[in-house]
């Protein structure tokens, strides 16, 4: 189980019940997170079975493909809430923004038939969502829970 306490440099150990911060806002995001992530997972194996001849998949393919695409608005709409509401860092909500754009695209091509960038778009997509998704969690993230001061600009 993670500890109660981190130590941010120059700050004592304290106890997250004690510190406000984007604990909730944080928890939040991360489960929207790996809600994205599987569902983005779950996009790649249905096309993997209309490429192999499933013909059936690709209805589901595009079925999934409105789930995806729901989850990157609500993604970038929990990463807000994480930036400023929670006073966290902003660069979770580049990234979903990036994820969201991407997904556009990726839609995009996908219903022109463009298979030679949906497919490489699709994988970095994915590649994007799971390391935004493994940083909300790793243990040494215990700044991520830490409030930003008022006014301060976080990179």
């Amino acid at each position: 189980m993670e500890s109660l306490t981190h130590d941010t440099p120059g700050t004592p150990a304290t106890s997250d019940a004690r510190v406000p911060g984007p604990r909730v806002t944080l928890q939040v995001l991360r489960v929207v997170a790996v809600m994205h992530a599987l569902s983005m997972i779950a996009q790649s194996a249905l096309a993997g079975l209309y490429l192999s001849g499933k013909v059936d998949a690709l209805a589901a393919h595009q079925i999934n493909a409105v789930i995806v695409t729901l989850f990157d608005l609500v993604q970038v709409i929990a990463a807000v809430a994480f930036a400023w509401k929670g006073r966290g860092r902003f660069w979770p909500l580049w990234a979903s923004l990036a994820v969201l754009v991407a997904g556009e695209v990726q839609v995009g091509v996908g219903l022109e038939g463009i298979v030679a960038v949906h497919i490489p778009l699709g994988v970095s997509i994915i590649a994007m969502q799971i390391l935004l998704t493994v940083w909300l969690f790793r243990s040494d993230t215990a700044v991520a829970r830490v409030r930003r001061p008022r006014g301060q600009r976080v990179r």
